[in-house]
């Protein structure tokens, strides 16, 4: 069996990415296993995916509520 994986590239602005990955060492979690989990959600239940997404870029911060 191959265990090979593939890779999938995100743009992040350098302001939204550090912010990432100071959120995620707060945790004590990696980079990859957010992307891994997203990824997961995503393929599990895409709707409440997309639900949890809006509800996260479309806070007060962006205009939005």
């Amino acid at each position: 069996m191959d265990d090979k994986t593939k890779q999938v590239q995100f743009r992040l602005t350098p302001e939204m990415h550090n912010r990432l990955k100071g959120t995620l060492a707060l945790e004590g979690k990696k980079l990859v296993d957010f992307f891994n989990d997203a990824a997961t959600a995503y393929l599990t239940d895409s709707k409440l995916f997309y639900e949890s997404i809006n509800s996260i870029i479309g806070g007060k911060e962006n205009g939005k509520d």
